[in-house]
Order: structure tokens, then C-alpha cells, then sequence
């Protein structure tokens, strides 16, 4: 009903009554949609909302993340704060054919990213100093990729943090800008789920 149509039903009401029913009707034009989207809170959720890999949760800091680059430099979880990060641990000794698919999957999926590559960055941790081979194919493929040697205490964290431990190379695992450990996927699975988590994530993200 309309202001017009009102004016037509109220104009046997008493003159006086007339402005008071107006104002009424006004404030029910406001207040009823309200009242609707209220009663409606903690009943509705909103969809899109599913996840591709295995949420940790809470999510929770990775206090041991230490390892050391190739060229001897020390780093800490720290320098990757600010970013989204995807992480994958394996063998300095080799890197076999899930290893090297796991690793071309981090890249493709930063690379396809875009305008929004910046904010992920992709981290190799290694068991100890990689072997030549293993450094060379590493420098020629996967410049962009950061190399570390972590301490095994890290190694552990990651393995035991979810409630059903996974066995070093099986998984990757994803870190948000504030250093948390969020998610993990599994290598056998298709990269376009971590994908899309990502694309997802940055686009509801204020930070990183």
C-alpha cells in the first residue's frame, strides 16, 4: 500500500488522526523488513561458503617455523607474514613425481592468480641441504619459490597438526598473512580446489 492509497482508506478518520496513522505506516515500512531480516539470523547461511581442502580448526600459529635458504641465510615465519602462503615439505635427497607435481601445482596456481600473485608466496622446505641436481632444477624451474631447510620441529608441527597426521610430501599446506596454519590439501588431489580457496580467500580478505 502506498502513501496515495492511504490517504484514500483514512479520509473518513478524524483530521487530528490522520498525520499519526501516516507516521505509522511510514515507520512499519521500515521497521517490518527488519524485523523479517532478524528473525532470519543464525537460521540462514550463506553459500559458497565450502572449503577444498581440510580446515584446520582454530587455526593455529606455526611457532617453529624456522629454516635455512640454500645460501645459508636464516629465516623465520615472519618473513612470510603479510602473504598467503603454500608450503611443501620433501626430501633433500630427491624430488620424485609426486614431488615435482606438487611443486608445478604451487606454481600454476600463483601464476594463475594474476593481478593477485603478489599477496601468495609458494615455499619449498627441505629435510636438509638439497642435493646439486635437486638445487640446479630448482634455481631453472622454480626461480620464484622459496628453498629452506627446516628445522625438524616444523616438520613435526605440520605433520601433527590435524587431527589425522599426514606423512611429509603427501600434503600442502596453506599458511594465512598472519602466520597461521589454515589449510592442507592433499597431492594427489586437483590443484583447481586450491585455486579456488584462494581466489575466495583474497577476495574476502583486508590483510595479505
Amino acid at each position: 500500500m502506498n502513501v496515495h492509497a492511504l490517504a484514500m482508506k483514512t479520509s473518513g478518520v478524524p483530521a487530528r488522526w490522520q498525520p499519526r496513522l501516516m507516521l505509522l505506516f511510514i515507520i512499519a515500512c521500515f521497521v517490518v523488513p527488519l524485523a523479517a531480516a532478524w528473525g532470519l539470523v543464525g537460521r540462514w547461511m550463506p553459500g559458497g561458503t565450502v572449503q577444498n581442502g581440510e580446515l584446520l580448526n582454530p587455526a593455529r600459529p606455526l611457532t617453529t617455523l624456522r629454516f635455512t635458504s640454500p645460501n645459508g641465510g636464516r629465516s623465520d615465519g615472519t618473513t612470510l607474514r603479510g602473504h598467503w602462503t603454500l608450503i611443501y615439505a620433501g626430501s633433500a635427497g630427491e624430488c620424485a613425481a609426486a614431488c615435482r607435481t606438487a611443486l608445478y601445482d604451487l606454481r600454476q596456481v600463483r601464476l594463475a592468480l594474476g593481478k593477485d600473485m603478489s599477496r601468495v608466496k609458494t615455499v619449498f622446505l627441505l629435510d636438509g641441504a638439497p642435493v646439486a641436481e635437486l638445487r640446479q632444477w630448482l634455481a631453472a624451474e622454480h626461480a620464484a619459490m622459496i628453498v629452506g631447510v627446516v628445522d625438524p620441529a616444523a616438520r613435526t608441527e605440520l605433520a601433527s597438526a590435524f587431527a589425522k597426521p599426514g606423512a611429509m610430501g603427501e600434503w600442502i599446506y596453506l599458511l594465512d598473512p598472519l602466520g597461521n596454519l589454515l589449510m592442507r590439501y592433499p597431492v594427489s588431489g586437483e590443484p583447481r580446489g586450491i585455486l579456488k580457496d584462494l581466489q575466495r580467500l583474497l577476495r574476502l580478505s583486508r590483510i595479505g
